[in-house]
């Protein structure tokens, strides 16, 4: 996981003290300062932030207008205001504003650097995470975007959660018609086919199955490769004409490498954030989000080996 960028924002004549204050007791903290609402827009706009921290009033505008502006550039983003003694009826204010927590701040600013740096963690980590999360999503998107032979996912009910055009165009359907239906009641002749007993023994065994097979009901001859993960299967497949040799695609396994792990690791980091949401973001538990992320360096070199084989 990377460091962690926090913004602070507060009045001209404190923020560089508290600032410091919140550096020296947090060395894993990057922290930038800002002393107004602009101010705090253009460093959201120059430089990556996991975290902003507000303090309430700021002259110009409180903290929770700055919530506000925040929310307009970035919805998802951690902020954390601090509500100083005095100013105690802030806190339900924010909470109905949607701040993302509040820590109650007494005479002596460094007594709260505990619960600060508590906070600032837990909610930029898991931002973070999110964040990665969404990194592998683009990523598998542009994955199956690319990907040339037909490819369509079931998930653990056999109900289909994605398919290309080139799937729709081999099974004469439409992706938005059978999305979220269950293949074996939207091809019933393939019950008890190699198909069937094929699928449910790569999700039996969690072992990919790769043969070919020929399906009457369509007229074609299809190549398959079908990928058990945790959470449904993926299957890549083509057509065989007559006389083509199925075996030898490098392309095909290019893809099929790609996409099965792309969605593994996906799921990984899925899990993860769910334990890290239930078990209040420890950060063990987002070690395996990271552990995706790795693994995606190892699919690249892998992609590079396969298609220099080619």
């Amino acid at each position: 996981m990377e460091g962690i960028r926090v913004l602070y924002v507060g009045r001209e004549e404190d923020v560089d003290r508290r600032a410091a204050a919140l550096r020296d007791h947090e060395p894993g903290l990057t922290v930038d300062t800002a002393t107004s609402g602009s101010g705090a827009l253009d460093a959201l706009s120059e430089r990556t932030v996991d975290c902003v921290v507000s303090e309430y009033d700021l002259g110009g505008i409180d903290g929770l207008g700055l919530l506000n502006l925040v929310r307009d550039t970035d919805p998802a983003i951690p902020f954390v205001l601090l509500v100083f003694e005095g100013s105690e009826q802030v806190a339900s204010e924010a909470i109905s504003a949607d701040v993302t927590d509040y820590v109650p701040v007494g005479e002596d600013f460094e007594a709260a650097l505990d619960d600060l740096g508590d906070t600032i963690y837990d909610r930029a980590e898991y931002y973070q995470a999110e964040q990665d999360v969404a990194m592998l999503n683009d990523l598998a998107r542009n994955v199956y975007e690319r990907i040339t032979d037909a490819f369509f996912a079931l998930d653990r009910e056999w109900r289909f959660t994605y398919l290309n055009e080139e799937a729709e165009r081999l099974l004469d359907v439409r992706a938005e018609d059978v999305m979220g239906e269950n293949i074996w009641e939207t091809f019933p002749d393939a019950v008890g086919t190699t198909f069937y007993t094929e699928y449910h023994r790569a999700i039996a065994t969690q072992e990919a199955v790769t043969f070919d097979e020929y399906f009457e009901p369509l007229g074609k001859h299809f190549e398959v490769r079908a990928f058990p993960a945790e959470d449904g299967l993926s299957v890549h497949f083509r057509r065989i004409r007559e006389g083509e040799d199925a075996a030898g695609d490098h392309l095909l396994e290019l893809t099929n490498v790609l996409t099965y792990d792309l969605v593994d690791s996906i799921q990984s980091a899925r899990d993860a954030l769910e334990r890290a949401e239930a078990n209040g973001a420890d950060a063990e538990e987002l070690e395996d989000v990271e552990n995706a992320l790795d693994r995606m360096d190892d699919l690249i070199d892998h992609s590079v080996t396969l298609t220099t084989e080619r």
